[in-house]
């Protein structure tokens, strides 16, 4: 699948948010909370809920010395995977600052897929563009953003200016290959849509509008050929997961509002979203080297 159409889809979207957003419609922060939740369960939730399909997958195949039915594999399988999750989402309780530049690390290494040249240096750098490129003009946004996460003042106020260098430094790298005919034009031609997104939308509304209408949908495509479903097959097997996991985050809410604690549910979220993409990536990265 070729993504450009699809950053022309993210340019589209970014610039109808941002007559919303300075011009025509005040937004506030509880708006743009639940306008995100919204996008992301229509878009982006689809996205996480085929890993249900990626460990049916891995359940099928040989596991060398170790003859188990595929019963037993897939619930093996998921057992990994949910222990995973806990671990992860505790491991932010503990160690914030590591699990965000982990958190950070992980989103470069997987957005690179987005952009159709996988293992090369271009590459690396266009998705490290993706998740630096928010600092270049919201810096103290996202020292906010990082302190709301639970983050030491400090630490919190130290990544958005490393964020910064690395950004400019990908940025000059990403020209300087492509003034050597090293990359095609229209690959610039998104990394520019991306750092101008960016520039303008707050990191949240960004980072949201990239996950879903060029990773998500990237993503469940090539993993709808791979494995050979038809898209009204797809979703309704990740119909249960998505329930489910609108469930989970139901509960979660009515629960904190009882408790008077609702103040830490959008943290929670994100931590949560940053617990399920550490096994996701490790799974796709299987399914793919299995592949």
């Amino acid at each position: 699948m070729n993504t450009h159409r699809l950053f022309n889809y993210f340019a589209i979207s970014s610039i109808v948010l941002c007559i919303a957003w300075y011009a025509a419609f005040p937004i506030s922060n509880d708006g743009i909370g639940i306008a995100a939740l919204i996008v992301i369960f229509i878009m982006g939730m689809p996205h996480g809920a085929l890993d249900i399909l990626m460990l049916k997958s891995l359940s099928k195949q040989d596991m060398g010395k170790f003859r188990f039915s595929y019963a037993v594999k897939l619930s093996l399988l998921v057992c990994v995977y949910t222990v995973l999750v806990a671990m992860t989402f505790f491991a932010w309780m503990f160690l914030p600052t590591v699990c965000l530049l982990v958190f950070l690390t992980i989103g470069v290494a997987h957005f690179r897929h987005d952009w159709q040249q996988t293992r090369s240096t271009p590459a690396w750098c266009l998705s490290t563009v993706v998740v630096t490129a928010p600092s270049l003009v919201y810096s103290q946004r996202l020292e906010d953003v990082f302190e709301w996460l639970f983050l030491p003042a400090y630490h919190a106020s130290i990544i958005p200016l490393g964020m910064q260098v690395i950004a400019v430094l990908c940025i000059a790298i990403v020209l300087a290959y492509w003034l050597k005919n090293s990359i095609e034009t229209p690959v610039v031609k998104n990394m520019i849509i991306v750092v101008m997104c960016a520039c303008v939308l707050p990191p949240l509304v960004f980072f949201t509008l990239y996950f879903c209408i060029v990773h998500s949908v990237y993503h469940t495509v090539l993993v709808q050929k791979k494995m050979q479903m038809n898209f009204k097959s797809l979703a309704v097997a990740t119909l249960i997961p998505m329930l489910g996991t609108v469930a989970i985050f139901s509960v979660a809410y009515w629960y904190l509002i009882e408790t008077e604690a609702l103040s830490v549910y959008y943290p929670l979220i994100f931590i949560g979203l940053f617990a399920v993409t550490c096994p996701h990536v490790l799974l796709t990265h299987l399914c793919n080297h299995n592949s």
